[in-house]
């Protein structure tokens, strides 16, 4: 309860010459999503720490409910932006090549949209078409026509709200165009990040705004380095590494922050302006989208239903069961991966199992497997392809994938999951040099030998060289089987009929923690970055 003194202390700071004719202070709110994986329906998540660990959370229809929530309690005008990976991670996602996710998304009401790395899965006409669908604005700084040199999108917008004026810059993975398998990225060009910065310098020089927003696909760690490198962000919305900030990362005087993914948290930033420009004050909170606390909203619902209604029946079909939780959360060895690289290896009969890897996916409970469940597991297809490989090559494909993972220069950094492979045991050292991190090596329980060739089996990736399996070149005496990796794993299924993954230490990493879920805390651990 205010007292008479403090009361009378507020009017007279009120009726104070010296803020007579000041502006008054603006406020705004910043909203996120980011790699919600065409997860349109609500799915159990893994929450460490929480018992039972496996709430069930997300989902558009919950997620629109507490968009409008935000909406309605902030203090001043709100900006909705989403980073990316949106398309693709889901069977309704798969199988209408992501025509499944416009509505749906299109009713959450987003202002602007930046594509990441998977949203080309279906390829370049059909990417190009979705983004043409969405009725956001789509602002990428870095894709560009590989013939012309010309961007596809606007790098950035002015938006206007309650008298705030807003630049939002988009940035996607630089790598896209490099790690995607080309048929994917043909005729796409994502390397181009030179001139950023002044690109930057003369947008607020043009337009003075308000406040200038990156909103990137690029991984918290590459944000960070956004951060130091262009100072004149005031903020840095991340996407692409589904890290959980749970406080504001402040690099300088730029705010940084990721909100997860999968459609199960909502990021919100509270700023006020400060009057000569730039920030005065923030708050953050990252909302977990519980089913337990937001219902879904009816609209959106009925959105979702009709969307997904030719794949419903299919994505209810039952094709086995499993006694132990299938997850993808750990940087290393996860249990989902797990299952599928051992399913790979045993129905090929090589000596290695490989899965191109995701590093994550809504977590599939014990009891029964359904297509759906598989597809949101692994949200795309491939023909098998194996060879024969040397110790050496595995040796030096294993350095290359634990470099893109590990590498102490943000700029290297991709995926941010480590090799992910049945019937090989390592361990490794983290911190190493690139080229100096494996301690040992083994297949089937035997010691690598340089010469030796061992049997490689793994995805094809459309567009790739004939002796490329799974990133890994100089593959010899490639053959494609007659059955892709889904059908692979229906007959895994068929033969054992009840799963029961668990980790089993595949991976090691001498010198981390026994399970790591961050590949931004390795970074900032080895790199000292704060």
């Amino acid at each position: 309860m205010l007292t008479a003194s403090l009361i009378a202390a507020s009017l007279l700071s009120a009726s104070s010459p010296a803020v007579v004719g000041q502006a008054p202070l603006k406020h705004l709110t910043l909203l996120q999503i980011a790699d919600s994986h065409a997860q349109l329906e609500t799915h159990p998540e893994f929450m460490p720490g929480e018992d039972p660990p496996y709430p069930r959370m997300g989902g558009y229809a919950r997620l629109k409910t507490a968009v409008d929530r935000a909406k309605a309690d902030a203090s001043g005008p709100t900006f909705f932006v989403d980073s990316g990976d949106t398309f693709q991670g889901s069977a309704a996602g798969a199988w209408s090549q992501g025509e499944a996710i416009v509505a749906p998304l299109n009713n959450l009401g987003l202002d602007a949209f930046v594509p990441g790395n998977w949203e080309v899965v279906y390829g370049p006409e059909q990417f190009r078409k979705l983004m043409l669908e969405l009725t956001s604005k789509v602002l990428v700084y870095n894709l560009q026509d590989a013939t012309t040199g010309q961007r596809l999108f606007p790098p950035a917008a002015i938006l206007e709200k309650g008298g705030v004026r807003v630049a939002f810059i988009g940035i996607t993975d630089p790598t896209t165009t490099q790690r995607q398998p080309p048929a994917e990225v043909r005729g796409l060009d994502t390397t181009h990040l030179e001139g950023l910065r002044t690109f930057v310098q003369d947008l607020k020089a043009r337009e003075h705004p308000d406040l200038v927003v990156a909103f990137t696909h690029t991984g918290l760690t590459v944000s960070r380095k956004l951060a130091h490198d262009i100072p004149e962000f005031d903020v840095v919305l991340s996407g692409h590494t589904h890290e959980r900030t749970f406080q504001p990362i402040i690099i300088g005087k730029t705010i940084v922050v990721e909100p997860g993914s999968m459609g199960s948290f909502l990021g919100r930033l509270d700023l006020t302006l400060a009057p000569g420009g730039g920030v005065q004050s923030e708050e953050y909170r990252l909302i977990p989208v519980r089913a337990s606390v937001f219902p879904e909203d009816p609209q959106e619902k009925q959105i979702i239903d009709t969307a997904e209604a030719p794949y419903r029946a299919r994505m209810g079909v039952v094709v086995g069961k499993t006694k132990t939780p299938v997850a993808r959360y750990d940087v290393l060895e996860t249990t989902a991966d797990d299952f599928v690289s051992d399913a790979v290896r045993e129905m090929s009969h090589a000596d290695i199992g490989s899965t191109n890897g995701f590093r994550f996916s809504p977590p599939l409970l014990p009891g029964d497997l359904t297509e759906g469940d598989l597809w949101s597991l692994l949200p795309l297809d491939a023909r098998v392809k194996m060879g024969w490989i040397t110790g050496r090559q595995l040796r030096a494909y294993l350095e290359n994938e634990l470099e893109l993972v590990f590498s102490k220069d943000a700029a290297k950094l991709s995926g941010g999951w480590g090799p992910r492979l049945s019937g090989v045991e390592m361990t490794f050292m983290a911190r190493n040099a690139p080229g100096h991190r494996l301690r040992s090596l083994t297949v089937g329980g035997k010691a690598v030998e340089d010469d030796r060739h061992y049997v490689f089996a793994g995805c094809e990736r459309a567009g790739e060289a004939q002796d490329i399996v799974c990133r890994l070149p100089g593959v010899h005496d490639v053959k494609i089987l007659p059955l892709s990796i889904h059908q692979i794993l229906d007959s895994y299924l068929k033969r054992h009929a009840v799963i029961a993954p668990r980790i089993d230490r595949r991976e090691v990493a001498l010198d981390l923690p026994e399970r790591v879920f961050s590949q931004d805390y390795i970074f900032t651990e080895q790199t000292g970055d704060e």
